[in-house]
C-alpha cells in the first residue's frame, strides 16, 4: 500500500477533502501514514490512514509521498520528542533560528550527537538540531506492520497491527506523570497534539507516549477489546472514565473520556477548560458517568 510521511509539525485530519469540514483528528510530524487509495485523492488533498486504523484528509504539501523502498526514519531508528514540543534549529545553539517546532510524539532521524545536541534530518530533508532533553536518549525501534511503520509494538482495532503486552512494571506512574505533563492544554476538537487536545485525543497522546496505541475516539476506546469493565470503587491510576452526555453531531452514546489519577480524581481536556483535573464526585459527571475501564494484558 502507498505510504506517505508527515513533514509538516501538526496536520490536521479532515472529514472531507475541504478545509472548512471538520477536523476529526491529527497526526504529526515523522508519521508514516498509509494512503488506502491514490484514486481517492483530489488535486490539494489526499486520503489517508494513521496507526490507530484513523481515516481522513490532509493538505498534500504536508505530506511527502514515501517510494516503495524508502523508509523515514531511515534503518528503522527513530528519536521521539518527549518535551511537550522541541524546536529544532539550525544549529546547536539555543540561538539559533529554528526550521520547526517539534510537537511531543514527533518522530525524528538522528544523525550524530553534539555535545547536548542531536542533529537530525527532517522529513523533508532539512538537517537540524535538537537539544538533549527534548527527545529520547536512545533511539526507539521502529516496526514494519504490514505496510505500515509505527512506533514499537502496537495494539488497536485495526487490521496493521501485532500484539502488545503492557509493561506493568511503572506503567499506571507513567500515565500519571505524562497525563500531569499535559496540564494547561487547551481543548481543540480534534486535536491531539499539546497545541490543542480534544478528551479522546489526550488520553491516546498520553498512552502513545507510554507505549501503547489505544483507539481514537472516546466511543470506540470504551469498546477497546483489550479493555475491561471496572467498578467505580475499585478503580486505579490510569483506568479510562467515561461518560455519556452533552451534544455530539455523530449521535454516539459516549461522549466524553478521561484518566484516573487516583481514588478521588480524574484528568480529562474538557472543552471551554482544556486538561485539568476533576473530582470524581463532580455532581455533573456523576450524573452522566457511563463507566470505567482498565486496559489489561492480552
Amino acid at each position: 500500500m502507498p505510504r506517505a510521511v508527515v513533514i509538516h509539525n501538526v496536520v490536521k485530519m479532515h472529514a472531507q477533502p475541504d478545509a472548512d469540514s471538520e477536523q476529526v483528528s491529527q497526526t504529526v510530524l515523522g508519521r508514516t501514514l498509509l494512503l488506502p487509495s491514490l484514486s481517492h485523492r483530489e488535486e490539494k488533498w489526499v486520503q489517508v490512514q494513521t496507526d490507530d486504523s484513523y481515516m481522513g484528509w490532509v493538505r498534500a504539501t504536508q505530506v511527502r509521498l514515501l517510494d516503495e523502498s524508502e523508509e523515514y526514519p531511515s534503518q528503522g531508528k527513530a528519536y521521539r520528542v518527549n518535551a511537550l514540543w522541541a524546536f529544532v534549529r539550525e544549529q546547536p545553539d539555543t540561538r539559533s533560528p529554528h526550521l520547526t517546532i517539534a510537537p511531543m510524539g514527533a518522530l525524528l532521524e538522528g544523525r550524530e550527537w553534539h555535545n547536548d545536541w542531536l542533529q537530525v534530518r527532517l522529513p523533508d530533508g532539512q538537517q537540524g538540531w535538537v537539544w538533549a532533553q527534548d527527545v529520547t536518549s536512545q533511539w526507539v525501534v521502529v516496526t514494519r506492520v504490514g505496510s505500515l511503520r509505527v512506533e514499537g509494538m502496537v495494539v488497536s482495532q485495526g487490521v496493521n497491527t501485532e500484539s502488545y503486552v503492557v509493561p506493568r512494571a511503572g506503567w499506571q506512574n507513567a500515565l500519571v506523570y505524562t497525563a500531569k505533563r499535559l496540564l494547561g492544554v487547551p481543548y481543540l476538537w480534534g486535536g491531539s497534539s499539546p497545541f490543542g487536545l480534544d478528551c479522546s485525543g489526550f488520553v491516546q497522546l498520553v498512552y502513545r507516549m507510554c507505549g501503547l496505541v489505544i483507539p481514537r475516539d472516546a466511543d470506540l476506546q470504551a469498546e477497546f477489546s483489550r479493555s475491561a469493565e471496572m467498578p467505580l470503587e475499585k478503580v486505579q491510576p490510569g483506568d479510562l472514565i467515561f461518560f455519556a452526555g452533552g451534544n455530539d453531531p455523530h449521535r454516539r452514546t459516549v461522549t466524553h473520556v478521561g484518566m484516573i489519577v487516583d481514588g478521588e480524581h480524574f484528568i480529562h481536556s474538557a472543552g471551554g477548560i482544556g486538561v485539568n483535573v476533576t473530582r470524581l464526585d463532580d455532581p455533573y459527571y456523576r450524573s452522566i458517568l457511563w463507566g470505567v475501564r482498565r486496559v489489561v494484558d492480552a
